[in-house]
């Protein structure tokens, strides 16, 4: 899962890292002036589990020494996720790097012995402000708010069709429901435990907590039916219309903008691609193009700022969308797609370069506005 990291009542900043794959890790070119803490995943979780450190730019470098029990690695401001690196098994490393102000995070490692550990910040990161990147703000902003008001208005007649038994028409709206949450996707898993409330697949939660968009699709396609599906039902529509108000109020900066964009892609290549988000209905390419339609409105909020300092990649990124919605035309049936079944082992890889093409492109454009 991913997240394009949000504020609450302190400043946090998604730092770009320039990436480079090599070999079971990545190499990672921090920002100039920021900090680099190193920590490691073991069975009892994260390594050191107490930490200190000066306001400003912190590169988090997270190696997994070894240990099954645990992948992945979060930052926390209460219940809220400001950054992670997760996918990492035994022998893998990876990097995020943030802009904290002082006070006291969470240190989270699923699965381990003792979980939680403690980051200290002390001191006072730098104030940046800047006309432009407020711009790029306010206009990702209403582009959340709006598409928060169309997955509340596609979501009623998606569950209204579970709550009344009609299975055809329940079906037809699945997909149709989900391509605005798909398109916001990295803010809404920020909040808590919504996300996985909304949109957890059935090995992403304990069994009990299975619900969503995910528990309807299985009833519908793995048993072709609507029943007991109608209390999971109302409880999905309560959920969008709490996130809905919750974009209302989220705390967005430029670089978080860009730095979701490339994550929200890099997700779709990585594990997406192997049609495991929609296993029961194999309606993935809806969510793909969704996908890809929310990093590309990511981008053309901060395009101004990218434009500003290296004009030939934002033009090279604008052509990169190009190439990747190209790659998806033919699988295009009326307005929507083919199954995902239909598709060979060749024509997924295709899709994964091409969408990881952009990725690598759009990984770029962080280092350039995490000043601004």
């Amino acid at each position: 899962m991913l997240r394009i990291l949000v504020r609450t009542s302190i400043s946090v900043a998604v730092v770009g890292l320039i990436a480079i794959t090599a070999g079971c890790g990545s190499i990672v070119l921090a920002p100039a002036g920021a900090k680099t803490m190193a920590f490691t995943l073991t069975d009892a979780g994260c390594e050191p589990h107490e930490a200190k450190a000066a306001a400003g730019s912190i590169v988090f470098e997270v190696e997994n020494a070894g240990t099954s029990a645990v992948s992945e690695f979060e930052v926390l401001d209460g219940d809220t996720i400001l950054g992670e690196k997760e996918n990492l098994a035994e022998g893998l490393s990876g990097s995020f790097s943030l802009d904290l102000e002082a006070g006291e995070y969470t240190l989270y490692c699923p699965g381990g012995s003792d979980e939680r550990g403690t980051l200290t910040v002390t001191g006072k990161a730098p104030a940046q402000d800047n006309p432009q990147a407020e711009a790029a703000i306010s206009q990702y902003r209403s582009y959340l708010e709006r598409n928060t008001s169309e997955l509340v208005a596609r979501t009623k007649p998606f569950t209204a069709a579970v709550i009344a038994a009609d299975l055809a028409r329940a079906k037809q709206l699945y997909p149709v429901a989900r391509v605005p949450y798909e398109r916001i996707e990295p803010v809404a898993e920020s909040f808590g435990d919504l996300d996985p409330r909304i949109d957890a697949r059935a090995n992403d939660v304990p069994a009990g907590e299975f619900e969503g968009f995910h528990k309807i699709e299985q009833a519908l396609w793995a048993r072709n039916t609507t029943a007991g599906m109608a209390p999971v039902a109302r409880q999905l529509l309560a959920d969008v219309e709490e996130l809905q108000q919750k974009v209302k109020t989220v705390d967005l900066q430029a670089v978080q903008i860009a730095n979701g964009a490339n994550e929200l892609l890099g997700e779709v290549s990585a594990s997406k691609i192997t049609g495991e988000e929609e296993r029961y209905s194999h309606t993935d390419l809806v969510d793909f193009e969704a996908n890809v339609e929310g990093a590309e409105a990511a981008f053309e909020a901060v395009e101004p700022l990218v434009a500003e300092k290296d004009p030939h990649l934002a033009s090279q990124i604008e052509a990169d969308f190009a190439k990747v919605y190209a790659s998806l035309k033919p699988y295009r049936r009326g307005d929507g797609f083919i199954s995902y079944t239909e598709l060979s082992k060749a024509d997924t890889r295709e899709l994964a370069q091409k969408i990881d093409a952009l990725a690598e492109q759009l990984s770029l454009v962080p280092a350039l506005i995490v000043s601004e």
